[in-house]
């Protein structure tokens, strides 16, 4: 070690202590502009579908009606994951302040009392006989650290909070989406129950209708038995599709930290088509526009880097020296039982560097540049999976917004048949088996049609966040009515 003169070492101790806080500042984010790719205006469905919710009885306590600006407000603000999330960047905040702490020089006070009776060695050898009892304090300020080590630590902890805050945001967008497409698969269900309801009523009417004209003389039994088993199969679909609509229901309060037994119930009373992604951008714009605004791609690029740093870090904390300075204050009394010595001063400076080499530093190293290129392989295998969203999402959007018009077709067509085939049934120039098969065939065109609108609704929803462009603003969009 390095002697040092007293007043020399306060001054390069209050030197050393200036630098260390003379580190680079806090991190801070880069918010992109994000681009409008909203429609300037939205499409008309051809036909609007009634949503009634009267019909649906609360599953154990009541009914909430909700809408989807509020869905969105409040899975922003209550959801488990989100929560996570920002407890994770604290986390990595935490992280951050101490590995810069780590630059500063730490305290360490101590107190000692040593009693010492019978025999010690001199510094002859020979053994003498001692009796007395020593006190001691002291603070010590100890400035020990691999500045490399620390260098690259402080850039690594920046990185993992960089990250976090990104998949911070990447976890709210996935929060939003996932809200937003349970939500439609409520209003999907919705639609479901009341089509279940208009051909259970149906199939009333129909057993009614055969029970008077088996009662005047003018039908069979056969066709009352028929009517019978149909409304019954009726009734069973309503039972499977209202309890497909609770089960929709409690997925949905569960994102939203809501409670389960209540039934939610969307607030709209008609299903409209809604456009969130122009339908004019090339698919080269929207992989470019994923790459550069996904949070959860800008999240594992940073932590590559976190990771490149580390691994900079391992090798310093192997291979690199260590810097050491160390200033001792306190006093020292000493009492034999014949003679007592009072507080005495004491100060101690020392400053040194050393390296500890070790075979295990080589491993380290290999293992810190195996999880780097681990990480770059999981950066590749992110990046793929995007641009597989976008393209699935796209697709999925051109494929229901052809579905949309062939399914209006086919609904206002089996419309026209039931109208027709239930005034011949009346006349009686048609069969029991044509008016049921006519019913089924309406009733599965109305859900054909109501699904294409709701699977497109999903889709842009999907596409949006896959995207990255994702928020409160562009998912709340007034639809055309």
């Amino acid at each position: 070690m390095i002697e040092i003169p007293r007043p020399c070492s306060i001054k390069w101790l209050i030197i050393l202590i200036v630098l260390g806080g003379c580190t680079s500042p806090e991190p801070s984010r880069t918010v992109l502009e994000r681009p409008d790719i909203s429609p300037i205006q939205q499409s008309s469905s051809e036909q609007l579908l009634k949503l009634d919710a009267s019909q649906i009885k609360p599953m154990y306590r009541e009914i909430h009606a909700i809408n989807l600006p509020a869905i969105v407000r409040v899975a922003a603000a209550e959801n488990f994951d989100i929560l996570q999330a920002k407890e994770q960047v604290m986390a990595s905040r935490g992280l951050l302040e101490s590995a810069h702490g780590s630059i500063f020089p730490s305290l360490v006070p101590s107190v000692l009392f040593q009693d010492i009776q019978g025999s010690v060695q001199a510094t002859e050898g020979n053994l003498v006989g001692v009796g007395f009892n020593v006190f001691q304090s002291s603070i010590a300020v100890q400035w020990v650290l691999n500045p490399g080590k620390v260098k690259y630590e402080i850039i690594a902890a920046k990185k993992r909070l960089t990250a976090s805050e990104h998949q911070e945001q990447a976890v709210i967008s996935e929060t939003l989406r996932k809200a937003a497409v349970q939500y439609y698969e409520l209003v999907l269900a919705q639609a479901r129950v009341a089509a279940s309801h208009k051909a259970v009523s149906e199939a009333q009417e129909l057993l009614r209708i055969n029970q008077l004209r088996n009662k005047a003389g003018m039908g069979i039994p056969a066709d009352v038995s028929r009517a019978e088993a149909h409304l019954a199969k009726q009734q069973q679909e309503l039972s499977k599709t209202l309890n497909a609509f609770y089960n929709a229901s409690v997925s949905l309060s569960l994102t939203l930290h809501l409670d389960s037994s209540i039934t939610l119930v969307p607030q709209a009373t008609q299903l409209s088509l809604i456009d969130l992604v122009r339908n004019d951008i090339e698919l080269d714009k929207l992989l470019e526009l994923a790459v550069r605004y996904r949070p959860d791609l800008e999240s594992v690029r940073t932590m590559v880097e976190a990771i490149e740093a580390k691994t900079h870090a391992t090798w310093w904390s192997g291979f690199g020296p260590a810097l050491g300075v160390i200033y001792q204050f306190g006093g020292i009394k000493s009492d034999d039982g014949d003679k007592s010595f009072a507080f005495k001063d004491r100060q101690q400076f020392s400053a040194g560097t050393g390296w500890q080499l070790g075979l295990s530093s080589f491993g380290a190293v290999n293992a810190a540049k195996a999880f780097e290129r681990k990480a770059l392989i999981e950066a590749d295998r992110q990046l793929d999976e995007v641009r597989a969203q976008v393209v699935r999402s796209l697709q999925d959007g051109k494929m229901y917004r052809e579905l949309i018009s062939k399914s209006h077709k086919q609904l206002t067509a089996a419309e026209q048949a039931y109208r027709l085939i239930q005034a011949n049934f009346d006349a009686g120039t048609m069969t029991m088996l044509d008016i049921l098969q006519s019913q089924d065939a309406h009733a599965l065109a109305r859900l054909r049609y109501a699904e294409a609108v709701v699977r497109y609704n999903i889709s842009q929803v999907n596409l949006l966040a896959a995207l990255g462009l994702i928020d409160k603003e562009r998912l709340t969009v007034p639809t055309s009515s």
